[in-house]
Order: structure tokens, then sequence, then C-alpha cells
């Protein structure tokens, strides 16, 4: 029997996975004048450039270590989020009397939003030190990108708070 509680942390779990999927892909981390940048592309007036197409050298900050990390880190916390919503579904087909999948998801959000939450925290940090990025310069901002991996993280300790009380709820 699915609980309430599953349902909702379900909800939140997909909403997780959206917000670290839109803030993977799209370029809109930073803006530095008339150049969008994300993690994978940079993009100016007309033309969006990926990063797998050109090594991109005129671009201060693409190639340092903080960047490759945040990309990394990124990739990790995407695919934790992405296993939790796996290992979530399927909990909520095949039920195990000896098993808490529910404390799994937990466990695995947990770690989702320590590695995005470092991920963001690292990005940011770095961005305003080397690329002098600001909250309140409208031509060296952080972008909308940005701060939805920053609300995944937060979304992602939702969920596992979610998990953890309905898998303490149901197997205590």
């Amino acid at each position: 029997m699915t609980t309430c509680c599953a349902i909702v942390g379900l909800i939140f779990l997909v909403l997780t996975n959206l917000a670290n999927i839109i803030a993977f892909a799209t370029p809109y981390w930073i803006i530095t004048g008339r150049l969008n940048r994300g993690l994978w592309a940079y993009c100016d007036d007309s033309t969006c450039t990926w990063v797998f197409q050109e090594v991109p050298t005129s671009i201060p900050g693409q190639d340092s270590a903080w960047w490759l990390a945040t990309q990394g880190l990124m990739c990790c916390g995407l695919g934790v989020s992405l296993f939790a919503l796996l290992v979530a579904t399927v909990a909520l087909c095949c039920e195990c009397k000896r098993c808490n999948s529910s404390h799994a998801v937990a466990g695995l959000l947990l770690m989702g939003f320590l590695v995005v939450g470092v991920a963001v925290v690292v990005f940011g940090i770095s961005a305003n030190k080397e690329l002098l990025i600001e909250l309140d310069t409208p031509q060296r901002t952080f972008s909308w990108s940005f701060w939805l991996a920053a609300a995944a993280s937060g979304l992602s300790l939702v969920s596992a708070i979610v998990y953890a009380g309905e898998g303490r709820a149901r197997y205590s």
C-alpha cells in the first residue's frame, strides 16, 4: 500500500530531478555582458556553442579546475537524483517486506543534496573571485540556471526529509 507521504515525496523527487536537469543543461549560469554561460554551453546574441564543439580559448574560467569540478559534481548529483527516482518508482510497484526502500531513497537524496550544494557553492565562490561575478551587477551576475541548481539542492533535502519520515513511519 502506497502512503500519502510516499506520493508527496515522489512529487518532490520529480521536481528535484526536473530542476537538476534544467539547471544542468541550460546556458544561463552566469551573464557576462552579452555572453550567457552555462556548464556545457555559452551563448552570445546570435549563436550558442557547446563545449564539445570546440575548445573555448577566449573565455576565462572555462578550463579552470573549479569549472571542471562543478561540471563533475553536477554530473554526480544528477546521476544520484535520477537513481533515487528509479529506486522510488520501483518501490511504488514492488514492496519488500524486509527492506526499507524509503531510507535508501532518503540517503541517495541526502547525498544528492550535498553534491549539488557543494557544486553550487564552489561555482558561486570561484565565479565571484575569478570572474568578478556579483549579485547586484546586471552586466556580470549569476543567472537563473545557477539559482535553479541551488533550488534543486534544497528540493533534494526536502525530498530526503519526506522519504526519511515515510520510512520511519512505515517501518517503526
